[in-house]
C-alpha cells in the first residue's frame, strides 16, 4: 500500500495532526477578521469584507465550541459506564 509522504504513522498522531490543523486554522481564520476590522478603522477596508471576515470566524469558533461540548459530554458518559 502506498502511503501520502505526509501521512501520519498511527491513530494517535493523525488525531494530534487534526487538531493542530483544526486550531491552526481557527486561529488564522480569528486574525484575519481582526486584520479586516483594523482596515475598516484606519479607512483601507471595507465594512462588507470585515463582516464577513468576522461572521466566519465566529461560526467556526462556535463550531468548535460545540465539538469540544459534544467530546466532554461523551468522555462524561463513558467515565459513567460501569465495567
Amino acid at each position: 500500500m502506498v502511503r501520502p509522504l505526509d501521512a501520519p504513522r498511527d491513530g494517535v498522531d493523525a488525531f494530534a495532526e487534526m487538531l493542530s490543523r483544526a486550531i491552526d486554522g481557527i486561529g488564522s481564520r480569528l486574525r484575519r477578521a481582526d486584520s479586516a476590522e483594523r482596515d475598516v478603522a484606519v479607512g483601507r477596508g471595507s465594512i462588507q469584507a470585515a463582516s464577513i471576515a468576522r461572521a466566519e470566524a465566529d461560526v467556526e469558533v462556535a463550531v468548535a465550541a460545540a465539538i469540544v461540548d459534544h467530546a466532554a459530554r461523551a468522555l462524561n458518559a463513558v467515565s459513567q459506564m460501569q465495567v
